[in-house]
């Protein structure tokens, strides 16, 4: 019974340590590359930013994470003959900018200066495509998963490296896409 007991204890007080070690809120922000398709084969490779807003604790580990997304770059996207009665589709490079909202549980340990982490996220996704005499915009859900880890530099600031799988569902056709970010975090 006395080792129960000790047991209990040891755990209670584990528990306590894990927790202070989590902060109230964590923020990353950072570079972010994707590579999806949206109405044609061909893959483009987007260039932007993520931002990412780790809050709400449900349990030491367990986190409510909301991140936002901004990319962009050139895609082959079909523009059909709407006006002309006989012609040919044309294929033109345009550019696409893809703007992403999702959030969604989080679930993370700390292991030494490294804290792996694992999440699901779902939301929304927006992309503006444009080239010269054309434009077409698109917005559906999006939902994904990945995960990532953070190496604790100094204080309050950590290096992280991430990668996702969303999948999308833009212009009427599906879409999965890979991003993979890396940047700055901040704990409070």
């Amino acid at each position: 019974m006395l080792k129960r007991a000790i047991i209990v204890v040891v755990l209670l007080a584990l528990g306590g340590v894990a927790a202070a070690q989590n902060p109230r809120f964590t923020v990353f922000a950072g570079y972010s590359y994707g590579n999806t398709t949206y109405a044609s084969s061909q893959r483009s490779d987007l260039h932007g930013w993520e931002a990412s807003l780790e809050g709400f604790r449900f349990r030491p580990g367990l986190t409510l994470v909301v991140d936002g997304s901004a990319q962009g770059g050139w895609n082959q996207f079909p523009i059909s003959c709407v006006t002309v009665p006989v012609c040919t589709p044309a294929v033109p490079d345009a550019r696409a900018k893809q703007y992403t909202l999702l959030g969604g549980p989080q679930i993370s340990s700390l292991h030494g200066n490294f804290r792996p982490f694992a999440h699901v996220l779902a939301g929304a996704s927006r992309v503006n495509v444009a080239t010269t005499g054309f434009f077409d915009s698109s917005t559906a859900w999006a939902a994904g998963a990945g995960g990532g880890v953070d190496y604790r530099w100094r204080g309050p600031f950590s290096w992280r490296v991430q990668a996702d799988y969303l999948r999308m569902n833009l212009f009427g056709t599906h879409q999965n896409m890979i991003r993979a970010s890396t940047g700055i975090v901040v704990r409070f």
